[in-house]
């Protein structure tokens, strides 16, 4: 008996160190425990499904996402905004139709939703919520005053969870939250406390709130300064902000100080960061990828009896789930929940990127106006976000020009980051290195230098187009 004893705690070891050696390096501290016997709440949060035109993409994620709660188990969607491209009564009617379609409220699914910028037509219609009322019926402001409608607020308890949306009227020269909305927000928020102390509260609004997740400081057009004043005394809070269409495959989209912050990603397409250490990267085009289309992703959450949050990253296009699971723990008094998606805890233990020993850079063409090389792609405990690429006259080993490019990896586009590609071709222009002519010298004796990039902003050791070049 003592023998098998031994031998099954030995394979529950075992089993315990190969799940823990499957994370990367700098998530090895961060597994908090969720009971997923007991799950009292289910529910999808998401964004920027700009209808009429991201219409087939919502249904392909309401259809991924009823399959992934059980048919009848989705509890609510919850959209932090951007339903809509203008926050016209047809693009309405098109939600509402393909709510009907997949039966959303016979099926018992809550649909709560926060206006963004594109649903009041860019601060032209900052009350819009009467007409998505009146449009979309039923299904949305549940229990809510005709002033609260008007000024697209909500509050509603779902299985005993409060949810709020939170409107923003102004997004033209910065965004802000009137006044009127913080005071009801606050309000909202001490009527969960004294509810429920020890329960998350979810709230959604649709610019990201200022210095927490990927992309909060990208500009005052994309996030709200005035929220971090108010959500910092409720550390019981898990926001959810669009806006940007952040994806979810960078760690830094999930953020912990005062309270929690999540980005929602986008359903309809994706954007990036508009640089990199001052840079734009050569693939972006108005701050999107110019495959940007390949994309749709949002967040599946459940809550277990211990008020212990897990949260899914679903990337609809793929249809595959995202790396692993955050999990965010019940809240403490003493705030312990929220140590563990710190940019502290995240990038304690966090590796720098490296190239494999057989790494390469082919200068494939060299055109007055073009530039083609091809690389081995280099290896990181998560991800390579980005590369550094640059031109180097090998004579001398200096600059070609007055900066080097930046060209993104495919992070965006791959769920597992073992599928990354392997090798890449990239296309450069004189513009991307500063040129001073205008044009690449076809007989020039070019270097190219090659750096990789983390999520965090560690880099890797150099390679170089002539593996025998010493810097």
């Amino acid at each position: 008996m003592a023998v098998g004893f031994r031998r099954k705690n030995l394979a529950i070891y075992l089993a315990l160190l190969l799940v823990l050696m499957s994370l990367p390096l700098h998530a090895l501290e961060l597994v908090p425990e969720f009971d997923e016997e007991n799950i009292v709440l289910r529910f999808a949060a998401i964004s920027d499904t700009h209808f009429t035109s991201g219409a087939n993409k919502f249904e392909e994620a309401l259809k991924q996402l009823y399959q992934k709660a059980g048919e009848n188990n989705l509890d609510a969607i919850l959209v932090a905004g951007d339903l809509t491209d203008s926050g016209s009564p047809a693009e309405m009617k098109a939600v509402k139709a393909s709510l009907d379609k997949f039966s959303v409220k016979e099926k018992g699914t809550k649909f709560v939703f926060a206006l963004g910028n594109h649903d009041t037509n860019f601060d032209a219609l900052p009350f819009n919520g009467e007409i998505f009322k009146k449009e979309l019926g039923d299904y949305v402001y549940e229990g809510a005053t005709e002033d609260k409608i008007r000024n697209g607020n909500h509050h509603i308890v779902i299985n005993g969870y409060h949810f709020i949306a939170l409107n923003t009227k102004k997004y033209n020269g910065g965004c802000e939250h009137a006044n009127e909305d913080l005071n009801w927000l606050k309000t909202k928020l001490d009527e969960a406390i004294k509810d429920s102390p020890n329960k998350p509260i979810f709230v959604a609004t649709h610019p990201l709130v200022y210095d927490t997740v990927y992309g909060s400081k990208e500009g005052t057009y994309w996030y709200s300064k005035n929220l971090n004043d108010v959500l910092k005394d409720y550390p019981q809070v898990i926001t959810f902000g669009g806006h940007l269409h952040s994806p979810l495959n960078d760690e830094r989209t999930i953020f912990q100080r005062d309270f929690t912050s999540l980005n929602t990603a986008s359903v309809y397409y994706a954007s990036l960061e508009s640089e990199v250490d001052g840079i734009v990267p050569i693939e972006l085009d108005g701050g999107s990828p110019r495959n940007k289309s390949y994309f749709s992703q949002g967040l599946y959450l459940e809550v277990d009896n211990k008020n212990n949050v897990r949260i899914t990253r679903m990337d609809f296009f793929n249809e595959a789930e995202i790396k692993e699971p955050w999990i965010v723990l019940a809240p403490k008094e003493d705030k312990s929940h929220l140590k563990f998606y710190t940019t502290e805890a995240r990038t304690k233990n966090n590796k720098a990127p490296y190239f494999p020993n057989d790494a390469y850079i082919n200068i494939r063409r060299v055109a007055k106006k073009k530039l083609d090389i091809e690389f081995i792609t280099a290896l990181d405990d998560d991800l390579v976000y980005a590369y550094e690429v640059h031109l180097l006259i090998k004579e001398t080993g200096l600059p070609a020009g007055s900066t080097y490019a930046i060209t993104l990896s495919d992070f965006y586009l791959t769920p597992d980051p073992k599928d990354m590609d392997k090798k890449v071709f990239r296309a450069f222009s004189t513009d991307n290195f500063g040129l001073a002519n205008k044009e690449f010298d076809p007989n020039e004796d070019y270097l190219i230098k090659i750096v990789a990039i983390d999520s965090f902003g560690l880099k890797s050791k150099p390679i170089y187009s002539d593996p025998t070049y010493v810097e």
